[in-house]
């Protein structure tokens, strides 16, 4: 007899999660836990005693057979310990080599009797929507757990960071599975599964993976340095729209303007100026300002690439020396149109104006009380979530945004704002 569609499917699933699930691995961290006084649902503990660890679970995949392992930098922040558990059970403290928050990558290294089993990275660019794959975990402490789907989407951005590129799936990833293999037919990691979107804490479907070729290069990166060295061009960008492209006289339109350059960054001495239009970075056509983002900060510190731009209707040729792109500043930048500076949320404003662990956005540092700002009730410790209905994690988004605005040749603006008192409200000021 025949074997149905369906039998021959869990057969060959079946061969690959027993090809590859020796390399895949539980994460188990602890930290100690911080007794908020103000809340309600956790009380002191008794004079005289420590706060109790608090323990956490996810997963990862080793990619060297020395002890190498990779999973997301938010299964592991905060740890003060961190433990890797093989398929069969050994347990063996892990020491973290670097994380990346922007890209929610980490990598541990831990110390072996023997070589471990290793899974390899595919080239994640050639995966198609709707091609079957497979995601192993450790969900709800699960560990050994394996589901599987299709790939739903590519390139999917839902705003986690500036860099979102993610691969759609619906192979259940739960609490647990964060850092975990996407795996193809192949028994190779396309992605690493990172969240999903659910109201109810189960899977729903709606799932997401850092694609392999994004996370290469910052593994690489922490492996070597111990931190992300992102290449850095030193510009603000925006979409281009068909009213600015036709005066621009660039038809079609294509490519991504340039509304501010930095004078700290390389875009300046190669001649980039406000009112360019990137529309090849590195031999690559750019069809927006992610994709250019993404293409930047994958580039390595130092390197010189050809840049093409639309000006006056021409292309010209400019050739740019990427440096390295600085972390948020956690001093303050000055937006002197709208009467404030803002800095980026450090952990010790987070603690002083406890704010919870994933808060995002721009603290206010200063206020002229006399600007618009001011008489709004904006005060130092207000948090600006949004300008213009677009998420702010650093001032130089705010800054970024603001002028966008302007080049928009808008008159006024539209923040979302977090006050102290934890309520949130919408505020118009003038950007004149």
């Amino acid at each position: 007899m025949l074997a149905s569609p369906s039998t021959a499917q869990v057969r060959d699933l079946s061969d690959l999660a027993a090809k590859v699930i020796d390399a895949v691995v539980n994460i188990q961290t602890s930290r100690n836990a911080v007794v908020d006084p103000n809340s309600e649902a956790q009380s002191q503990p008794p004079e005289g005693e420590q706060p109790r660890p608090q323990r956490s679970l996810g997963s990862g995949f080793v990619i060297d057979a020395s002890g190498i392992i990779v999973t997301n930098e938010h299964v592991i922040r905060g740890a003060e310990e961190i433990y890797v558990i093989l398929n069969d059970g050994t347990r063996m403290p892990a020491e973290l080599l670097g994380e990346d928050r922007y890209i929610d990558v980490a990598v541990l290294r831990v110390q072996p009797t023997t070589p471990l089993p290793v899974v390899k990275f595919a080239d994640s660019d050639q995966i198609r929507v709707g091609e079957p794959v497979m995601a192993i975990g450790n969900p709800s402490g699960l560990g050994g757990t394996v589901t599987a789907g299709i790939v739903s989407a590519k390139n999917r951005d839902i705003r986690t960071s500036p860099f979102d590129n993610f691969i759609q799936t619906d192979a259940a990833i739960n609490r647990g599975n964060s850092g975990g293999p996407l795996f193809n037919m192949a028994g190779d990691v396309i992605g690493i599964n990172t969240l999903g979107l659910t109201p109810s804490g189960g899977s729903i479907g709606l799932n997401f993976a850092v694609p392999a070729n994004t996370a290469q290069p910052i593994i690489a990166q922490l492996r070597e340095f111990g931190e992300t060295r992102r290449g850095w061009l030193g510009v603000y960008l925006q979409d281009l729209t068909s009213e600015i492209a036709e005066a621009l006289r660039l038809n079609p339109p294509r490519g991504v303007l340039v509304s501010g350059v930095d004078p700290r960054g390389p875009a300046v001495p190669a001649g980039m100026r406000a009112g360019d239009v990137i529309v090849k970075f590195n031999g690559q056509e750019i069809d927006d300002a992610r994709q250019l983002q993404r293409i930047v900060a994958e580039a390595p510190v130092g390197t010189t690439v050809p840049v093409t731009v639309a000006r006056d209707g021409r292309n010209t040729e400019l050739t740019v020396t990427l440096t390295r792109r600085e972390a948020p500043a956690s001093g303050t930048t000055a937006v002197s149109a709208l009467g404030m500076q803002v800095s980026s949320i450090t952990p010790e404003l987070r603690s002083q104006l406890q704010l919870p662990r994933d808060a995002r956005g721009v603290v206010v540092a200063a206020v002229d009380p006399s600007s618009q700002a001011g008489r709004h009730g904006i005060r130092p410790g207000t948090v600006i979530l949004e300008v213009h209905n677009e998420a702010v994690d650093s001032p130089g988004d705010f800054v970024r945004r603001v002028e966008e605005l302007k080049t928009e040749g808008r008159h006024s603006v539209v923040i979302l704002v977090l006050a102290a008192n934890g309520q949130t409200r919408i505020i118009a000021l003038n950007l004149a």
